[in-house]
């Protein structure tokens, strides 16, 4: 396209800035950085990526002020009464630079209850044609400067846009493939040593009662007794082990998710203790679950490698993030990326973290005990990769 001044150069110039910062996976938060710029660029007050999640359009990421819209990120509006639907839908163009004078938008809604005056917005689709949502720029003044060519510079961002969303989730994906993996042969592991130990026990048990019954009843009864508190045994681990195959339901009490979990893992004469602070109800139910199954894998790991005689366990809510943490006073160790530690389940639990846009670190020195600390994003911050 022939740009006819400097200045639609310059544009141009700046908005493949943008573009490249997208698809740069280098550039921290790129998407959050990508809206500003093109706000900026347009000149215009809120610059959003939308999710089409059933009868809702779902603000997903969003930047300017928004509130002056009645509008936030994480958010919602019904998607019928929406400029959006009508764009993908084919019955309205990408730019509205008058909404007061454009007969199909005039009418809805949120046109008057978000005082809608401009609009520029293009569909993001995946490479199978797939619809997931929008991206759109959002003025309460009419704009008569936006131009087509506006549109086509938010079309190459929306494509860059839907190949990072699907990026995410290929990266989301293989990860849940590895932390299930990893899961699987924790509990593999934990039938083999302890379920399996305690049966075959009961096993040799059995037999030997079956052996001494009649030449010495004295020890037959002590070896049938220590069979069925064998059994008692294996049946208390078998539990144990369904309610983490389980994991933390959506909807448990979390707090008494922690206490069960802190009571199943921790051995007798060990001290435990349980604090959680802030609105565990804003905590959503995926962030919920791998809060849970990450602070579960550094209790196990505490209670099984570290010869602490002490456990805690703290949860903290507080702003658009959740910090988890499990501290013990035991033998620690030294910390190397390379080490057993850091490729077995502190990976992992990082892995987790990870998968909802959060963090995971460990503190630790020989003798020091040691900290797991993971924080994740609460209340709709960060564009989900589901």
């Amino acid at each position: 396209m022939q740009l006819d001044h400097a200045g639609d150069a310059e544009k141009l110039s700046r908005l493949s800035e943008v573009a490249s910062g997208v698809a740069s996976e280098r550039t921290p938060d790129p998407l959050g950085r990508a809206l500003e710029a093109l706000r900026e660029e347009l000149g215009m007050e809120v610059a959003f990526v939308s999710e089409f999640d059933r009868r809702r359009m779902v603000f997903r990421r969003l930047v300017g002020d928004g509130g002056s819209f009645g509008w936030q990120e994480g958010g919602s509006i019904p998607l019928d009464d929406t400029y959006c639907r009508l764009l993908t839908e084919g019955h309205l163009p990408p730019i509205v630079p008058d909404a007061g004078a454009n007969g199909r938008v005039r009418g809805l809604d949120v046109t008057g209850e978000a005082s809608i005056g401009s609009y520029v917005g293009v569909p993001i689709r995946f490479s199978d044609g797939t619809l997931y949502g929008t991206l759109c720029c959002v003025s309460h003044e009419p704009d008569p400067s936006l131009q087509e060519r506006d549109a086509q510079f938010v079309a190459v961002l929306a494509r860059l846009v839907a190949d990072q969303i699907e990026h995410g989730r290929s990266r989301r994906r293989e990860a849940e493939a590895r932390v299930r993996a990893h899961e699987r042969r924790v509990i593999s592991r934990e039938l083999h040593d302890r379920v399996a130990h305690a049966m075959g026990v009961v096993y040799q048990s059995l037999q030997l009662h079956e052996a001494l019954r009649d030449r010495d009843p004295e020890k037959a009864a002590e070896k049938l007794g220590l069979a069925k508190r064998m059994t008692l045994q294996a049946m208390g681990q078998t539990r144990d082990l369904s309610r983490a195959l389980r994991g933390h339901e959506a909807g448990e009490d979390l707090r008494a998710a922690l206490s069960g979990m802190l009571s199943d893992l921790v051995p007798a004469g060990v001290a435990h203790e349980l604090s959680v602070a802030g609105d565990e109800g804003a905590i959503p139910d995926e962030a919920r679950e791998q809060l849970f199954l990450v602070l579960r894998e550094a209790v196990r790991n505490a209670a099984s490698h570290s010869g602490a005689s002490k456990v805690g366990v703290s949860v903290v809510v507080e702003g658009k993030r959740v910090v988890g943490a499990v501290e013990d006073d035991g033998r620690g160790f030294e910390r190397k990326a390379t080490g057993p530690e850091e490729s077995g389940g502190l990976a992992h639990m990082a892995e987790r973290a990870s998968l909802l846009g959060g963090t995971c670190s460990v503190e630790s020195s020989p003798g020091e005990g040691t900290r797991v600390e993971v924080s994740l994003p609460v209340g709709g911050a960060g564009l989900p990769a589901r």
